[in-house]
């Protein structure tokens, strides 16, 4: 989505479809077998199925109607082998990209069957994916000039907070309720405690605020109860992800960017390529008790503190987060390219293998 908005910035033409089977606007079927319910995937397209992204597109989910589409989203969760897939979704047309989607990493991508991704030789044509090779890239956010942030759907931008609106703000909270993730987030924290005050909302923690927040819950950043608490009563929030693999970025990370709130960030990501500078604290560079004396530092010295806040003069970011993310799968469907011949030969070495995951990270 973001490389189209450049290149209409920068002022290129960009090649479009304006004809498709269904007629002038792209349509797509969705496959998948532990949410087979519309309301599940209403509630994922909810901005797709109001108009409101930039690009239209249409969404079926009766494999009847496959015939009309003009390409299948298959979500892996739902695939317990290959073969289950070919044989719901047989004949299959050649001009129509089978497209995977997953909004986790390789290790929960698929919990209901623990599928062998083997299996999955020549099955997929497209990705939609957090990786920056997939062909469709799923991020929950993203950070741009102010300047190029004028041509975003205004639903995409909430005007930065510059300033606390609570003067006496604690030092740090967590919103966790995944207590096992395999990236060792929960004992990294608990460490940091044993030096420094962090308070964790959610399951893993004594604290509540809320209900979940996943990618198909239709929550609002700027008023969601424990993104509010967080945003507005403390200086850092613990944006650690729950997998340890390369690129994999969740919504914890842009979550609360519009409150004057400094992320510390753990993952396998090379932040400095999606945030702005001096934006972020890397709780990699440091061990716990580094990490919580560097915090208590930054809470007695407002004027560095203070420094951390100072991208929101120049950048904007967009908490694209939950339902939004899929407008782009919409404007991917009119580029001629998207149709052309691929197949993703071997799945588990790209999936898997490419994804470097990692398990019990050290602390």
């Amino acid at each position: 989505m973001m490389e189209l908005f450049r290149k209409k910035a920068m002022g290129k033409l960009v090649p479009q479809l304006t004809r498709f089977r269904s007629g002038t606007v792209p349509r797509v079927m969705v496959w998948s077998r532990p949410f087979e319910g519309n309301a599940f995937w209403d509630s994922v397209f909810s901005q797709v199925k109001r108009g409101d992204c930039p690009m239209p597109c249409e969404l079926v989910y009766d494999v009847r109607q496959r015939n009309a589409t003009d390409a299948i989203l298959i979500h892996v969760r739902g695939a317990k082998d290959s073969q289950t897939v070919r044989a719901d979704l047989s004949p299959r047309d050649p001009r129509q990209p089978w497209i995977m989607l997953t909004f986790e990493a390789p290790p929960y991508a698929n919990v209901a069957f623990k599928t062998r991704y083997e299996n999955y030789y020549g099955l997929f044509n497209r990705t939609m994916f957090y990786r920056r090779d997939s062909d469709i890239l799923w991020r929950h956010g993203f950070v741009v000039p102010k300047e190029d942030a004028r041509i975003l759907p205004a639903s995409w931008v909430i005007p930065p907070l510059m300033e606390a609106v609570n003067r006496t703000r604690k030092l740090a909270v967590a919103l966790i309720s995944n207590c096992g993730a395999e990236s060792n987030r929960l004992q990294y924290i608990k460490r940091v405690q044993a030096y420094a005050p962090v308070d964790i909302y959610g399951r893993c923690g004594n604290l509540s605020c809320g209900g979940s927040m996943y990618v198909w819950h239709n929550y609002n950043t700027s008023t969601d109860p424990c993104l509010k608490v967080a945003g507005e009563n403390y200086l850092f929030y613990f944006a650690f992800e729950n997998n340890y693999c390369d690129e994999y970025v969740t919504e914890k990370v842009y979550n609360l960017m519009h409150y004057p709130i400094v992320p510390v960030v753990r993952g396998a990501e090379n932040y400095s390529l999606i945030l702005p500078p001096n934006s972020y604290i890397n709780a990699n560079d440091y061990s716990p008790k580094e990490l919580a004396e560097r915090l208590l530092y930054l809470k007695d010295n407002p004027q560095e503190y203070e420094q951390y806040l100072e991208w929101k003069k120049y950048y904007q970011a967009s908490t694209v987060g939950g339902v939004r993310i899929m407008c782009d799968l919409c404007s991917r469907l009119y580029d001629p390219e998207f149709y052309e011949h691929k197949v993703y030969e071997d799945f588990y070495d790209w999936f898997v293998g490419k994804s470097f995951c990692k398990a019990g990270m050290e602390i």
